[in-house]
């Protein structure tokens, strides 16, 4: 009796512990650049800390995407990341350091987490310099499966990749159309 009672407390914290964490809908780089208004290439200047937030005062050096809704901004140099893990932080970013961020809009400030596109400049992989260039946009419209789903047997339509292969680049891989205008990954 005593044992179980162990048993269902361990497993309550271990279920609060679970509901605290994170969760990331988009693995792949793609579609982070796809559903995010704003990726952009910055310079991080300094920061401060306010309540659950860490602000970072940044410097947008490129566009990739997103520069008319960049321009609308009322705030063009705070980039507001969460501090707490439940909120997908804390987010470390380096100053004097360069990044490509992918960049959500929330009352006219930009706002970024974990769960998007956070690279050190300096170390992005050709893939992903060629897929925000423009070819993780031109291919939004292909389907790519989350990696966490059972891949699915059989045929597939022309607007889906399958699950990722050996010899991709991972999470930077790019889901295209080929000349065919079947989705497939690119490179692999």
């Amino acid at each position: 009796m005593r044992t179980m009672r162990i048993y269902s407390i361990f497993l309550l914290i271990c279920l609060f512990a679970m509901s605290e964490q994170c969760g990331c809908p988009a693995p792949y780089t793609q579609q982070i650049v796809c559903y995010d208004p704003i990726v952009v290439e910055a310079k991080i200047e300094s920061f401060s800390e306010r309540g659950y937030d860490k602000n970072y005062q940044i410097t947008v050096t490129k566009f990739y995407k997103g520069k008319g809704e960049y321009d609308t901004l009322s705030d063009k140099t705070t980039l507001k990341t969460p501090k707490e893990a439940s909120a997908c932080g804390p987010v470390v970013l380096k100053v004097g350091s360069t990044y490509i961020l992918s960049v959500s809009v929330y009352d006219g400030k930009m706002q970024h987490n974990l769960c998007g596109l956070q690279v050190d400049a300096s170390s992005a992989t050709n893939t992903l310099l060629e897929g925000i260039a423009g070819k993780y946009q031109e291919n939004c419209d292909c389907g790519i499966p989350s990696m966490y789903e059972v891949p699915h047997m059989g045929p597939r339509t022309n607007n889906q990749c399958g699950h990722s292969t050996q010899g991709c680049d991972g999470v930077d891989s790019i889901c295209a159309r080929d000349r065919n205008g079947q989705c497939n990954w690119q490179n692999c």
